[in-house]
């Protein structure tokens, strides 16, 4: 069962470069009011759709999203949440499109996920790194979009601190955000020649 809750909206400011020291990729990062960070990077030049995202929450909140697109419907949505476990995979992805609101959104076949290093869970914090293929290109009833081609983009997340259903399935059913926003992304400090070798130096182990 889905459940309505109250949304508010975050004030936001402005992504900044951000060098993570232990991968060595370079983000285009945002940290916002509630404390959640939203990070991306991209390739220099991009010819397919790809992506590195960065979810970075704490625990007070059970799940985020982030809307490649800048609204909940018609456009790829990255779901993260913890697994609660103490061993083994500790954080998971969701690839959710929605087509309406009020709803949980259906996953979306058309994104692909790969686990890099820096999916964990501590004490205070939970983290998810991926890399998507098939989150910045898409086409919908709205048109055709390329966030390669743009120099920022209008992006949004979402969160609640009620925990999915199943957290070890990243299928699972999730309630309504309790909190959402929006902002302007800078897609320009994203973007970097070293995409593919951070993606092949970053691969996942447990």
């Amino acid at each position: 069962m889905i459940k309505r809750s109250t949304t508010t909206v975050s004030a936001q400011s402005e992504a900044s470069k951000y060098y993570d020291t232990t991968s060595g990729i370079t983000y285009s990062s945002i940290t916002h009011n509630n404390g959640v960070t939203y990070r991306v990077a991209l390739p220099e030049n991009g010819t397919v759709s790809d992506a590195i995202l960065q979810i970075v929450s704490p625990n007070s909140f059970a799940w985020c999203g982030f809307a490649w697109g800048g609204h909940m419907t018609q456009n790829p949505l990255s779901v993260g949440w913890a697994t609660r476990d103490t061993t083994g995979q500790q954080a998971i992805i969701s690839s959710r499109i929605a087509y309406g609101y009020y709803a949980v959104p259906y996953p979306n076949e058309n994104a692909e996920y790969t686990y890099l290093q820096g999916t964990t869970a501590n004490e205070t914090h939970w983290q998810v790194t991926t890399r998507c293929q098939g989150c910045t290109k898409w086409s919908s009833a709205d048109g055709d979009f390329d966030l390669h081609t743009q120099t920022e983009a209008v992006v949004a997340y979402a969160c609640s601190s009620v925990p999915p259903e199943e957290p070890k399935n990243n299928g699972s059913l999730f309630n309504i955000h309790e909190q959402f926003g929006i902002w302007s992304h800078d897609l320009t400090i994203a973007k970097n020649g070293s995409f593919a070798a951070w993606v092949v130096g970053n691969k996942y182990e447990q």
